[in-house]
């Protein structure tokens, strides 16, 4: 499955806000739990956002797409971001219920630079 993640890379100035979109593009999915990343600049590990205060999360599970909005951006903020989706696959016959088998897909990354 891909997601395609955009923008690729973008600059902002300090206090101002930022929205990194995310799209599941695989028809045989469905959208399940989303969550975001990011890696700071000259670091090697990603760290988990919480989403919530300035970080505001908006997803639309009929268009499959999720996005993340970063809001009064500090110098701190900059690095890569990644959002990463739990896939759903369901399928349904006469002798089973429903089954879901849950994977995970993740964006290719937002490099943020904030002036």
């Amino acid at each position: 499955a891909r997601v395609d993640q955009t923008p690729r890379s973008v600059t902002k100035e300090t206090g101002e806000s930022l929205t990194i979109n995310c799209v599941l593009r695989d028809a045989s999915y469905a959208l399940g739990s989303t969550c975001w990343y990011r890696k700071k600049s000259g670091s090697t590990n990603e760290e988990s956002i919480s989403k919530g205060g300035r970080y505001v999360e908006t997803v639309n599970s009929g268009s499959k797409s999720f996005s993340l909005r970063i809001n009064d951006l500090t110098v701190e903020d900059g690095g890569t971001y990644r959002c990463g989706v739990e896939l759903v696959w369901g399928y349904h016959s006469c002798d089973y219920d429903m089954c879901s088998f849950r994977y995970a897909a993740c964006g290719d990354g937002t490099a943020v630079t904030v002036n």
